[in-house]
């Protein structure tokens, strides 16, 4: 089985022409014609990554973040793109595709979170109304406290951060990564909270005064809940390759609690 095989099952999955403008999902790196030794799925490929997939002979990475993304204008040792060309790794990555597509990133969220999916788009950003988020109702309604402690038991964080109010929560959006922008789209869409990562300050600010519940689940765990998704996906269509997740697929980040 070739790199070229992988390819075409993610693009079916999600479709890399269903992309944000600004992206750079796709196959990066290596040679499609490669045949495929192992898989290693990650959020982002970074050198420890390289090394785990080295040292397991996964000779294919599958990343959420693409690994070239701004334009490169050197590549040297030690960069993640260098390495891989030199232990001759090949790279696919599914970002924008993969948070907007069905089964992605978003309805992952929705199915650890045990909310029922729903078709309604937060921000549609393709001609057919494609985009980012969804906007479900709860059964019953919750409260600000209890809904951050159910994204924290879902995702695994570390650390939840929200914005407290007495408001009744009916209506939430889900949005994974760093969906602070869409708070104005959320609450003009009769929503009571956000769940979402990366919230800057001015952002919590705009939500408080609002009265707005908002949860920061943190970027890497709303995103990377997608490779458990996908190892699962693809161990089930190509059960004769190894495939795994990586281990230092990890939150980049250490706390102080």
């Amino acid at each position: 089985m070739k790199v070229s095989a992988i390819y075409e099952f993610l693009n079916e999955y999600a479709p890399f022409s269903v992309q944000d403008k600004f992206d750079n999902s796709g196959f990066l790196v290596g040679d499609m014609n490669a045949p495929v030794k192992g898989i290693c799925l990650c959020l982002d490929i970074t050198n420890a990554v390289i090394k785990e997939a080295v040292a397991n002979k996964a000779n294919l990475i599958i990343s959420h973040h693409p690994v070239i993304f701004d334009p490169l204008k050197s590549v040297t040792e030690g960069m993640p793109v260098y390495e891989l060309i030199k232990n001759k790794l090949n790279a696919v990555c599914v970002h924008t595709n993969a948070d907007m597509t069905k089964n992605g990133v978003t309805d992952i969220m929705l199915d650890l979170l045990e909310f029922e999916r729903s078709d309604k788009i937060l921000e549609p950003v393709m001609p057919d109304g494609t985009g980012y988020g969804k906007i479900c109702e709860l059964p019953i309604a919750t409260h600000a406290k209890a809904l951050a402690e159910c994204c924290k038991k879902a995702f695994d964080c570390t650390v939840v951060r929200y914005t407290e109010t007495d408001r009744p929560i009916k209506r939430v959006a889900v949005c994974s990564g760093a969906g602070g922008s869409t708070l104005p789209l959320a609450a003009a869409a009769g929503c009571d909270a956000l769940i979402t990562g990366d919230i800057k300050h001015d952002v919590w600010i705009d939500a408080v005064n609002r009265d707005f519940c908002l949860i920061d689940a943190g970027h890497f765990h709303t995103e990377n809940i997608l490779c458990n998704y996908l190892c699962g996906v693809l161990s089930r269509k190509f059960h004769n390759t190894q495939i795994f997740v990586a281990q230092s697929s990890k939150d980049p980040c250490s706390y102080i609690i």
